[in-house]
């Protein structure tokens, strides 16, 4: 997926009205009748008021009848197409270019690699999300405001001018004055309306980052701490959003005095064609009238013209993120794995995480088809690592990873990550039903096999339980449940899945000894003939493995069963046993 446009006009442009371009049309069509039929009542104003001036007579009651007909149905038009063209927007234009944008901006979000997403601040990311969606309020200032304006000008101008070519190129004059004062004037208020933006975004994300860890702000007695941080972010945005509110009210009030010079000047101009016979009476209610109603949307002008600009520079923030491009992207024409025996190689792999020492420079490993391999090691010696290359968390520097002889840069992630079941150290629930947690990634699941897959990984028991059963809610990031519940929904999810590859990250570390032994014997039982790969702190629970490898600074430098290297004198490996078997005595 490419990303958005980094500039904000063009991405109003190729994602807004290049797609819609016939409802856009539309609605500038609607727009135009609309202007035409306000300005044709004004104009018919003016004649009545020439016709009515010139005596009473059987020709002039004949022609005020046919002006008042005509005024009678330019007003039904003037209440009733405003109406349609709002309808016609809303529906036509507005509500499919917001789901457009939301639908792609999450996409993209999703797109992302898992490192880039933990990288950034969820809240923020959420926060631009809806900054580029809120594009309604762009496209309704250049419809309704600016070509609104622009069909109000075009049409004001052709009366004028055939009224008096003075009048026409005196109302030209002010308009294009007025655009270029409304430009100007609002300059400062654009460079803080940036800023705005940008405090907005910090305080929105750093809000819902204290928020979706309140638990551990609870904990460690910090509530105090994150009020007054998120306190300095509100009163620096507060601070920012009233320097511009005053500087917009100083080139409003500006822009404000200088229309009423123009509209001053004018009148007197008009006055001045009148005495001299050049124009009449109702040629002077005209002018009057476009004074009234044409000058006045020019000075709402400004302050649509400050919206379009704000609005225009929230946009441009939010683009951000959506310029990154994906770091991790399928290849064109990728194919789907196809996984047979779900034998794993790692063929000469280097790999470093950006701006660090390399984790793995020529590493090999293979991992034969139903082969269950146990990964072990000190901290930061690869083990994690070597996972999320299996997965393409990360893309290798050299080298190939390969599953069943096919290099997984060369298909497609989809299918990859649909060959795996991953049971990682923590469990990750939804704040959803215990069914949609265990079906989660499985569509169309019967009950049947739901309840199959829970009684699989100990978790029948329990589930039946709770008051609602499968239907109850697990609560946020299943904070209702225990550690060793979490971690049976995750096995049932992965029984459900049922993948050839099957990859454990410290799946049992974290729990009590009690739970621990439950959800080992339900890990048995996924097991079968599935390649395993097992990354474990505890070496207890790799005495089923078929072969323990110890990595040590992304080498490989023992390996073995685990009976054997238990035996083998001075093995790193013996010395981490006996470690732990000293510490579990005390």
């Amino acid at each position: 997926m490419q990303p958005f446009p980094k500039s904000a006009l063009k991405f109003v442009y190729e994602e807004c009205i290049k797609p819609f371009k016939w409802p856009f049309l539309g609605c500038m069509l609607l727009i135009l009748a609309d202007s035409g039929v306000y300005n044709a009542l004004d104009w018919f104003t003016s004649r009545l008021v020439d016709t009515i001036k010139s005596g009473v007579s059987e020709q002039a009651l004949h022609q005020v009848l046919w002006i008042v007909a005509a005024i009678i149905i330019c007003d039904i038009f003037n209440v009733y197409l405003p109406k349609q063209v709002l309808m016609y927007r809303q529906k036509a234009l507005y509500f499919p270019v917001r789901e457009r944008i939301l639908s792609k901006s999450l996409r993209y979000i999703f797109g992302h690699s898992t490192n880039y997403i933990i990288n950034k601040q969820t809240g923020n990311l959420l926060a631009k999300s809806e900054q580029i969606s809120a594009t309604d309020q762009i496209l309704s200032i250049l419809i309704v405001i600016f070509w609104d304006q622009l069909c109000h000008v075009v049409i004001k101008t052709v009366l004028l001018l055939s009224i008096n070519i003075y009048l026409g190129l005196m109302f030209i004059g002010c308009v294009f004055l007025t655009a270029v004062v409304n430009y100007y004037a609002n300059k400062p208020s654009e460079r803080l309306s940036k800023m705005e933006n940008k405090a907005s975004s910090i305080y929105t994300g750093w809000l819902v980052d204290a928020i979706s860890n309140i638990r551990l702000v609870k904990q460690f007695n910090k509530a105090d701490y994150e009020k007054k941080r998120l306190s300095v972010l509100l009163c620096q945005y507060i601070d920012i959003k009233a320097r511009s509110m005053i500087a917009w009210f100083l080139s409003y009030t500006g822009v404000g005095c200088f229309i009423h010079i123009c509209s001053i000047t004018m009148l007197v101009f008009a006055v001045y064609l009148w005495s001299t016979a050049q124009i009449s009476v109702g040629d002077i209610v005209f002018v009057l009238l476009i004074i009234n109603g044409g000058f006045m949307y020019l000075m709402e002008l400004c302050i649509h013209f400050r919206r379009f600009r704000v609005n225009l520079a929230g946009i441009q923030a939010g683009l951000a993120p959506f310029n990154d491009k994906h770091e991790i992207e399928d290849i064109a024409n990728a194919k789907p794995l196809k996984v047979k025996k779900a034998e794993i190689e790692f063929r000469n792999v280097c790999f470093a995480y950006p701006n660090r020492e390399k984790i793995f420079d020529d590493f090999n490993l293979k991992i034969n088809s139903g082969e269950r391999v146990g990964i072990v090691g000190l901290s930061g010696n690869g083990k994690t690592t070597l996972v999320n290359l299996l997965q393409r968390a990360y893309d290798i520097q050299g080298g190939e990873i390969l599953i069943d002889g096919q290099d997984i840069s060369q298909v497609t992630q989809q299918s990859l990550h649909h060959s795996m079941a991953v049971i990682p150290q923590e469990a990750i629930l939804f704040h959803r039903s215990l069914k949609e947690n265990i079906a989660y990634g499985i569509d169309n699941v019967s009950d049947r096999k739901i309840v199959q897959a829970a009684k699989t990984a100990y978790a029948d028991g329990f589930i039946k339980n709770l008051p609602q059963g499968y239907n109850s809610l697990v609560g946020d990031r299943g904070c209702k449940l225990s550690g060793g519940e979490r971690q049976r929904i995750a096995i049932a999810r992965a029984v459900l899945r049922n993948s050839p590859i099957l990859i454990l990250d410290e799946a049992t570390s974290s729990l009590d000894s009690e739970s621990e032994q439950i959800v080992a014997q339900a890990i048995n039982n996924l097991l079968g003939k599935r390649t395993v790969i097992a990354i474990a702190h505890r070496l207890s629970t790799l005495k089923e493995m078929d072969r323990i490898v110890y990595l040590e600074n992304g080498k490989i430098i023992e390996e073995g069963t685990f009976n054997a290297l238990v035996k083998k004198r001075n093995s790193h490996f013996a010395k981490l046993w006996k470690l732990q078997q000293m510490e579990a005595k005390r």
